[in-house]
């Protein structure tokens, strides 16, 4: 079981992510798929430190970041002082009131949710919405490889930067590159015996279907293929 203390140091070395090519494209595709328009109110449900959440309020919205680690928020924090965060568990009823957001995005977050309660996440994520509202939901599929990531990023900053500046960068985040690994490492394990569940092919769009969502997206296969990523409206 991973618990408050693995989370609490994941996020300490979660950022080396935005180092990664594979990862800034997967949120940028999230913000595409948002369909963003400026003064828009938008749910980052499991925000993390805030990567994605900063992307979307470039773009011109409102953004409310929930999450259920407070030291995750604490980072996010001393990025955005005016950030408006919530802490709280998406396991539970959403403090939020009906028809509340235009959109609802969330990241690499679900499969930390227990399967039996992911129902009644989608349902509140519903209920939260207003008419017509958005919600995009990008996961790790399973059997997904972290280095299959890491190596695609490697062979596109070579492209760009040339392998001698690569390496030097490699040296210089060796680090944090390990201790995200092992995180990920022990994600993995947990899925394993349980304590995770990565999604299966169409799972998620099924998720969505099943719990009154219309116009569900195919798959779209993002972050060097090893996440599947799904709109679909209220």
């Amino acid at each position: 079981m991973l618990d408050s203390n693995f989370w609490a140091n994941y996020f300490k070395v979660y950022d080396v992510l935005n180092l990664l090519i594979p990862y800034q494209e997967l949120l940028e595709t999230i913000c595409d798929e948002l369909e963003i328009k400026p003064g828009e109110k938008i749910l980052e449900a499991g925000c993390g430190t805030g990567n994605l959440a900063l992307k979307i309020k470039e773009r011109g919205a409102k953004v409310v970041g929930l999450d259920n680690c407070q030291e995750a928020l604490d980072i996010y924090r001393k990025k955005d002082p005016t950030a408006e965060l919530v802490l709280a568990d998406l396991a539970k009823k959403l403090p939020f009131p009906d028809n509340y957001f235009d959109k609802i995005a969330s990241n690499n977050t679900l499969y930390a949710v227990p399967r039996e309660k992911r129902d009644q996440l989608m349902k509140e994520s519903l209920r939260i919405l207003k008419p017509g509202g958005k919600i995009v939901l990008a996961n790790m599929r399973e059997g997904w490889k972290p280095i299959n990531v890491y190596i695609d990023h490697i062979k596109k900053d070579i492209k760009i930067f040339g392998l001698l500046v690569v390496f030097l960068k490699v040296i210089k985040n060796i680090i944090p590159t390990i201790k995200m690994f092992y995180y990920n490492n022990k994600a993995l394990k947990a899925d394993k015996v349980g304590t995770f569940s990565f999604f299966k092919f169409d799972e998620q769009g099924s998720l969505l279907i099943k719990n009154g969502f219309k116009n569900v997206s195919k798959n779209i296969y993002v972050y060097s293929g090893q996440a599947i990523l799904n709109s679909a409206k209220k």
